[in-house]
């Protein structure tokens, strides 16, 4: 064999060699969707947490399993750092020390956990498992995430639970669940699910058809945080939490909203007759200091944010106050309404108004015929009362003047006091009433 052919003869065998180890070096590759590393939980998820008591830590000493299904990731920016293991029995939170966990964990992707030397703990009542304790006494993540969670086969998330609001339990938590039929009240479909540009976490309240509501919690670094609320009803999908006796639903993907069908058609009110009298002569003495307001025939009730009217007294006075002084909700919007007023001769209406801590005009005064229960399901005119103001003296009462209600002679009415303001925008002007009198 001369030189040439010998070379050209070493050279084919040699790429022969090296085609042969690169199909080798394929085929020796993990399959796509993972291998199975042979583990079997000693646990389920449920016993695992039994082992909990609730604001204290558990150092798991034992060589303890548990295994299941991720069914919430951190992809969307709704969980941080962490992700949502579910197994047959129920579904815990696994803390991380990984940015972007979801690249290991993502949803779908069995994962397994060797808990011996890992703590449980709980947030506000959400039971979770971390690394360790912190100088703060919180919860720390899982630190060296190799020696505990080991990644299985990508099997798809499990099918959501089916379940009602009413049905839902403890043992629901940290696992998908759907609820058909719902949608979202009326007042958080003007709203986006959270603040991004202040990245404000805020909670909306979804509800069924007999008004049972849930709270739905998103975070303001969520992808999906400036998203209009659904307007419409039908299926919602989520992983259900809970904050201290609260549940709550976090959402993983907006995907998991089919919420474009009509809404529930249904009148709050049903069934309630409102109170009626002739007239009316309410001074308030018979409250208890910051007590709600509690009377017979008498309507409290937030439209916005959760803060009621309530009883305050002074000197041996007991008066009916509202304020958004403190208040954590973007927006308050509290009525007083008085019972059915029968309008069987002229009538006239009189109150005291006081005010303290000036920052808004936040107190108005309205006449309706066709209240029954809900502030929003009613018809409401202006009535013009004299009201303190920015330049009355904190704590003194005004005389409202006399106010004709002979314009509705022949109809029953109701008197309505409504009170608006916003701790979180600085409007929290305190406004009270005292001595409403009809006669």
């Amino acid at each position: 064999m001369n030189t040439r052919n010998f070379f050209a003869f070493f050279f084919a065998i040699i790429l022969t060699v090296g085609f042969t180890a690169c199909l080798d070096e394929d085929f020796d590759t993990p399959p796509v969707d993972g291998v199975d590393p042979g583990l079997n939980p000693t646990m389920t998820i449920k016993d695992f947490k039994a082992l909990h008591s609730s604001g204290s830590y558990e150092t798991i000493d034992e060589d303890i399993i548990i295994g299941g299904v991720v069914v919430a990731d951190d992809a969307s920016g709704n969980w941080f750092r962490s992700f949502v293991l579910q197994d047959e029995t129920g579904g815990i939170e696994i803390l991380t020390d990984i940015a972007d966990s979801y690249v290991l964990y993502p949803i779908g992707r069995q994962v397994y956990v060797k808990c011996k030397g890992l703590v449980l703990g709980d947030y506000n009542n959400l039971v979770q498992l971390g690394g360790y304790v912190t100088e703060d006494l919180s919860l720390g993540p899982i630190i060296t995430v190799t020696d505990h969670l080991v990644k299985g086969k990508k099997v798809g998330a499990p099918a959501p639970k089916v379940k009602n609001i009413t049905d839902l339990t403890l043992d629901d938590v940290s696992t998908l669940i759907q609820l058909d039929n719902v949608q979202f009240i009326t007042a958080d479909t003007s709203r986006t699910f959270a603040d991004p540009v202040t990245r404000t976490s805020y909670n909306r309240y979804l509800e069924d058809c007999a008004m049972n509501q849930v709270i739905v919690r998103t975070s303001g670094y969520a992808s999906f945080a400036g998203a209009s609320v659904p307007n419409g009803g039908g299926t919602f999908v989520g992983v259900l939490s809970v904050f201290r006796d609260d549940f709550q639903f976090l959402i993983r993907s907006l995907d998991d909203l089919q919420m474009d069908g009509d809404r529930c058609s249904f009148d709050p009110c049903a069934g309630t007759t409102p109170v009626t009298v002739s007239d009316i002569d309410e001074d308030f003495q018979s409250g208890n200091n910051n007590d709600n307001v509690e009377l017979n025939g008498w309507t409290n009730i937030a439209t916005k944010g959760s803060r009621l009217w309530i009883y305050k007294e002074f000197d041996g006075n007991v008066y009916t106050q509202a304020t958004a002084f403190n208040d954590t909700s973007p927006e308050m919007e509290s009525w007083l309404v008085t019972p059915g007023i029968v309008v069987d001769a002229p009538k006239v209406l009189t109150f005291d108004s006081a005010k303290a801590f000036w920052t808004h005009e936040g107190l108005s005064v309205w006449i309706s015929t066709d209240f029954v229960c809900d502030p929003n399901l009613a018809t409401w005119q202006p009535l013009q009362a004299t009201l303190a103001n920015q330049s009355t003296p904190d704590h003194e009462w005004v005389a409202s003047g006399d106010i004709d209600l002979s314009p509705w002679q022949g109809e029953t009415v109701f008197i309505g006091f409504k009170y608006v303001g916003s701790g979180t925008s600085g409007l929290t002007s305190s406004f009270r009433i005292d001595n409403v009198v009809v006669e």
